[in-house]
């Protein structure tokens, strides 16, 4: 009696590869014959060929176009013109920095708006601070049926308004 390892019996499957594979009459299955050289040699000398004549073609449209069209030399002479607003900033990093300068200088200094009428600009901390010990008006949209529209023109008003407007 013989002590050997038990070996598994693998079921017969097509998978298998003691047997052979029928091909079928369709044309699937592995190439028969070697790959045609000659063919795949002269399909790359053709196609390096179209290649060189397309970069010469390109290369002559090139030198023709460059030498029929010259630019005038009074374009060339004649100044740059400026373009319109708004340019490209030259320094955008001062630029900002001098615009909030401005802004803080507006926003935190006292200015006459207008000396005339008495109007004055006051930084902004204080008039926050003034707003808020007089108080924001208050006014009733609920009630009040005519907020935000004009208040109806009696007829006489209107007539006499029309007549006046041909004199």
């Amino acid at each position: 009696m013989t002590l050997g390892i038990p070996t598994a019996v693998r079921p017969h499957t097509d998978t298998d590869m003691d047997h052979t594979i029928e091909h079928s009459p369709n044309g699937s299955g592995h190439e028969q014959s070697e790959v045609n050289v000659r063919t795949i040699v002269v399909s790359l000398a053709f196609l390096l060929l179209g290649a060189f004549l397309s970069a010469i073609i390109t290369v002559g449209i090139f030198r023709y176009l460059h030498n029929t069209y010259k630019p005038d030399e009074a374009a060339k002479q004649a100044q740059p013109q400026i373009p319109p607003e708004p340019r490209i900033e030259v320094a955008p990093a001062e630029q900002i920095q001098t615009l909030r300068a401005h802004e803080d200088h507006v926003l935190t200094s006292y200015s006459w708006v207008d000396q005339k009428s008495g109007t004055v600009r006051v930084p902004i901390d204080r008039a926050i601070d003034m707003l808020a010990q007089k108080g924001l008006p208050a006014h009733d949209y609920m009630s009040d049926i005519l907020a935000g529209r004009k208040p109806p023109q009696p007829q006489a008003a209107k007539a006499q308004a029309g007549g006046n407007a041909g004199k």
